[in-house]
């Protein structure tokens, strides 16, 4: 695609995100498709030129969409089906060929390549909010914004179970998009009514996922982007929350640094989990694309077939 094609197919997947889940919708079908001038248009669903597709539940490519950005749509289309009644919940991890998201030191800038983090700006315009743990604002100090790309900065979570984070971070202060701090209720004061905190229940180490997803959903957030880190994206894993993966794999090796996704030990390599997935080829980085929810419920099935990784414009 040429910068201009693609700067058209990105603006017709924001107006795709406007677009789904608005409140009365269940069950209307609409089409998107690009004016001569390269502008989203609203049509309906058998519209011959529509690009975009929705079916009352998911959007799905449609006959307008040129055949050269159809791989780059279908990364993104799951989470565009985010609504009330059906969340989509997305981690993501960046890491080195050796499985490290970040030097023993804490140094993760960067491990991924400049095409995955404009990615990583891309998720956050599609969904709701982005979620971090607090190890990750303590040691990157994130903006957690869309500078690199056009769209809306999503609301931003910082998971701190026990708040450790001095508030000195900038992303508390800096305005430029509204910030919720999830702590354990056992650090909140009766006097504490803050707007901008939310108080869990502790559950072992962490919090309870269940009980933050749901106060999430609450307040009108049902596409979330898990960015990192490790501990993070792995606790929403193992609370069966993730409806989809992405590891972007970078060629760096960093040796014995601080590792990525952490999830129970399997005994079998018949246990262990292959759900379906999908590679994108980002600049020197691989991302896969897992799709928890498309794997068998006892996990035990094959691998399915390999495939050519995707190159991304």
């Amino acid at each position: 695609m040429t910068e201009q094609s693609l700067d058209a197919i990105w603006a017709l997947l924001l107006a795709a995100r406007d677009q789904r889940g608005r409140p009365g919708d269940q069950g209307r079908t609409f089409g998107l498709r690009l004016s001569a001038d390269g502008q989203p248009e609203l049509r309906t669903a058998d519209d011959a030129q529509a690009a975009l597709i929705w079916r009352g539940d998911a959007f799905e490519v449609g006959p307008g969409l040129p055949p050269d950005a159809v791989d780059f749509v279908e990364l993104y289309l799951p989470v565009l089906a985010a609504q009330p009644e059906q969340p989509v919940v997305v981690g993501h991890l960046g890491q080195s060929i050796d499985a490290q998201i970040a030097t023993r030191s804490g140094d993760s800038c960067y491990v991924t390549g400049p095409e995955n983090l404009t990615h990583l700006h891309r998720m956050r315009a599609l969904c709701d909010a982005v979620v971090v743990g607090a190890g990750t604002v303590a040691a990157d100090n994130p903006r957690l914004t869309t500078r690199l790309v056009a769209g809306t900065n999503p609301v931003r979570v910082v998971m701190d179970t026990d708040r450790r984070l001095t508030g000195d971070q900038r992303l508390f202060s800096d305005g430029e998009a509204e910030t919720l701090l999830v702590c354990c209720r056992d650090r909140v004061s009766q006097e504490e009514h803050a707007p901008n905190l939310l108080a869990a229940p502790r559950n072992g180490a962490g919090l309870d996922l269940q009980a933050v997803f749901a106060a999430l959903r609450r307040r009108g957030l049902h596409a979330l982007f898990i960015e990192g880190g490790g501990v993070t994206v792995s606790r929403w894993m193992k609370a069966g929350l993730l409806d989809r993966l992405q590891i972007a794999t970078a060629p760096v090796m960093i040796g014995a640094g601080r590792p990525g996704l952490a999830l129970p030990a399997s005994e079998t390599m018949r246990a262990c989990r292959r759900p379906p997935f999908k590679l994108f080829k980002m600049g020197e980085d691989v991302l896969w694309d897992f799709d928890l929810r498309g794997e068998a419920p006892d996990h035990k099935e094959s691998a399915p077939p390999r495939q050519a990784p995707v190159r991304l414009q």
